[in-house]
C-alpha cells in the first residue's frame, strides 16, 4: 500500500504547538481505514494480554487493545507502514520516529462510558499521538482538547492520586488512573489534579471536529482530552498510534507501566529517565 501522505504546511505545525491538537481532513486513504477496521475486528476476536473492556454488558461496548500489532497482522502494516510514521516525524520536526504504542478504541451506539480527561504522562520529551477516525465522527461524538493546555507546564493526575482512601471507580476512570503511573509516590507535589472540565465546561477553551473516516487528529501528549459515550446510531473506531522522538525518557512514575508489561510477558528493557528504546519501540525513518 502507498504510505506517503499529503505535505502538512508548516502554518498547521504551528498551530499544533500553539494549540496541541490539529485535524489532518483526508490523511489516510481508504485502503487504511478498511486495513485498520479489520485489525480491530479480528482483534476483538482474539484479545491481548492488555484488552479492556470498560462499559457494562447491558450498556453498549467499549473496547481497546494496546500494543496488539503484535499478534494482528493488520495493526502491524498500520502502524509500520502506513502515513503515520511521517505525520508524526514532520510534526515533532525530526528524521525518525519511534513507535512508542498502538491502540484502538471501539464504542457501539448505546455505550454511556466516556473516556475521562487525561493527558500522557509516562514518557517526558517529545510525544504525539495520532487518532485515526474509521467511521463519521460528529463534533459530538468528538475526541475533545482543552486548547493550549500542553503549555501550562503541569504534570497531571486523576483526582483518587490525591485520595488517601480510594473508593471504586468505573472501569474506565481505573484503567487511565493506574496508567498515569505509581500511585505510591511519595513527591506527590510534582503533580496537579486534573481540573473538573466536563463540570466546568464554560471556563475553558475546548476543541473539537467533525470527523469522516480517514481524518486523523495530531495532538501533543500533554494536551488534555477526553470523549463522551456514543449516542449514535453507529459504532465509532479510532485508530491511534503514540510516536516519540530520539530525546524522549521514561518518567519516574512510568515504572508501574513498564512493570505490568514484563508480567504479561513484553520484552521491554527500560529505565527510569533513560530514553525509549528496544524491539517494542521500532525506530522508523519515514522519510530515508
Amino acid at each position: 500500500m502507498p504510505n506517503d501522505t499529503s505535505p502538512i504546511d508548516e502554518s498547521m505545525i504551528e498551530t499544533l504547538d500553539r494549540d496541541g491538537a490539529i485535524c489532518l481532513k483526508g490523511a489516510f486513504g481508504p485502503e487504511w481505514v478498511d486495513l485498520a477496521a479489520e485489525g480491530i475486528r479480528r482483534n476483538i476476536a482474539s484479545p491481548g494480554a492488555l484488552f479492556q473492556s470498560f462499559s457494562p454488558n447491558d450498556k453498549g461496548a467499549f473496547y481497546s487493545d494496546i500494543w496488539s500489532r503484535r499478534h494482528i497482522s493488520e495493526l502491524e502494516t498500520f502502524a509500520l507502514e502506513s502515513p503515520s510514521a511521517a505525520i508524526a516525524a514532520r510534526c515533532l520536526r525530526t528524521p525518525t520516529v519511534r513507535l512508542l504504542q498502538d491502540t484502538w478504541f471501539y464504542k457501539s451506539p448505546g455505550t454511556q462510558a466516556r473516556t475521562p480527561w487525561h493527558h500522557d504522562n509516562v514518557v517526558l520529551g517529545p510525544f504525539c499521538s495520532i487518532w485515526v477516525a474509521l467511521d463519521p465522527i460528529p463534533r459530538e461524538a468528538a475526541l475533545e482538547f482543552v486548547r493550549g493546555s500542553h503549555r501550562w507546564n503541569k504534570l497531571f493526575m486523576p483526582a483518587n492520586f490525591f485520595e488517601s482512601e480510594q473508593a471504586a471507580l468505573p472501569a474506565v476512570e481505573e484503567f487511565y488512573a493506574r496508567y498515569h503511573g505509581d500511585f505510591d509516590i511519595s513527591a506527590r507535589d510534582t503533580f496537579s489534579r486534573v481540573p473538573d472540565i466536563q463540570g466546568h465546561r464554560e471556563e475553558y477553551d475546548i476543541l473539537g471536529w467533525d470527523m469522516e473516516p480517514g481524518d486523523c487528529l495530531v495532538f501533543h501528549a500533554r494536551t488534555l482530552h477526553g470523549s463522551p459515550g456514543n449516542t449514535l446510531d453507529h459504532d465509532t473506531r479510532r485508530m491511534v498510534t503514540r510516536w516519540v522522538d530520539e530525546t524522549a525518557v521514561l518518567a519516574p512514575h512510568g515504572r508501574t507501566v513498564v512493570d505490568r508489561l514484563v508480567a504479561e510477558g513484553f520484552e521491554v528493557d527500560l529505565a527510569v529517565g533513560a530514553p525509549i528504546r528496544g524491539n517494542l519501540f521500532p525506530v522508523l525513518s519515514p522519510f530515508a
